[in-house]
């Protein structure tokens, strides 16, 4: 099959774009012939490799983002499925601007067209029931990562017919796992450093626990977010910034003892974390809030997991002995949702629209 993934992509500091690219190389693996439709970024070049190819064609926040894709999707296709990574904070989401919904509409023209909803955000609010209506409508089909978002759909708009539950994948890093100079235990908390991946949470149960290293691997987001770090080093913690490539990011993962995910919740709004996945499939051992975006990881393994903001019942796991049954039920599932496993799952539903 000839596939285009629109999307933001590597080096764009961006979640869904790692998820594109590995999503990209799995199913160019599987013999498929994959073209991305990318962010144009920085230096990145506008175009490389071969399968799968990137084109880095359209400016993200930009007035002709819309006509920018539709000339790339005229230029290269047709295509036997168009699939766009649909993140409320890639594309316009207030439905009076009709771009994003312009854009799927006149896609079809070259070829069928998947929307993945990496968020789905629950809202009574009219102009939100009409935002996801339209992109029902408009779209052959809709893959979201966990029942949780079809629930969520399905409470806005009733029936759903078009809708399919795919896992978010699962890489593992590469990177070896070795000494890293710092008192144990480790505690890792890498990615954004804000207040919503739970960066306060973190620091004050730090504090409560009294030993070993906090391991901060990222930028803080905010002022606020910076000073919280600069607390956290008083303390102890230690600090890995700028770049974090997939090696240097995989050799922390391994190397650390525990990845701390304690975000906060964000009730209306239903997704998976690509962090947790990461982690997991890279052998990490994580510690989790019972958020939904961590939904996977209170299902699998709840002696891994505590309440939302709640520092001491972080700081009691991060005391606790290591559980090997908790974590080989989460290595299972890593290998579950393997890309490759994805992607196969991917072909079942191409294969429906063809």
């Amino acid at each position: 099959m000839r596939v285009a993934i629109v999307s933001s992509y590597p080096p764009m500091p961006c979640g869904i774009g790692i998820y594109s690219r590995d999503l990209a190389r799995a199913l160019a693996k599987r013999g498929h012939e994959v073209v991305v439709i990318a962010t144009e970024y920085a230096d990145a070049p506008r175009e490389e490799g071969d399968n799968p190819r990137v084109l880095r064609a359209w400016t993200r926040g930009g007035e002709r983002f819309h006509y920018q894709i539709l000339e790339a999707l005229e230029r290269e296709g047709p295509f036997d499925v168009i699939e766009f990574q649909y993140e409320y904070g890639l594309w316009p989401v207030i439905p009076l601007d009709s771009r994003g919904i312009w854009l799927l509409r006149n896609a079809k023209a070259y070829g069928s067209v998947v929307a993945t909803l990496h968020t789905v955000r629950f809202s009574p609010d009219p102009w939100w029931r009409r935002l996801h209506e339209e992109l029902l409508k408009t779209s052959d089909a809709i893959i979201v990562h966990h029942f949780m978002m079809e629930n969520a759909l399905y409470r806005m708009l009733g029936k759903l017919k078009k809708t399919f539950i795919v896992p978010h994948g699962s890489a593992s890093l590469p990177g070896e796992k070795r000494e890293l100079g710092y008192e144990r235990p480790v505690y890792l908390l890498y990615g954004l450093l804000r207040k919503d991946k739970g960066l306060e949470v973190a620091v004050k149960a730090y504090e409560l626990v009294g030993k070993g290293t906090l391991l901060l691997a990222g930028k803080p987001l905010s002022e606020a977010d910076e000073e919280l770090v600069k607390r956290a080093e008083e303390l102890g913690a230690a600090r890995v910034q700028g770049f974090l490539s997939d090696e240097l990011l995989g050799t922390l993962i391994k190397s650390s003892d525990f990845v701390l995910l304690p975000y906060e919740d964000l009730p209306n709004d239903f997704g998976v974390s690509g962090a947790f996945h990461t982690t997991v499939a890279t052998g990490g051992y994580p510690l989790c809030s019972r958020v939904q975006r961590l939904a996977e990881c209170w299902e699998r393994a709840p002696e891994l997991t505590f309440r939302p903001g709640d520092e001491a019942a972080l700081a009691a796991l991060m005391k606790a002995p290591k559980l090997p049954d908790a974590w080989g039920r989460l290595q299972s599932f890593a290998r579950q949702t393997s890309w490759d496993n994805v992607a196969k799952l991917r072909e079942r539903i191409y294969s429906l629209l063809m």
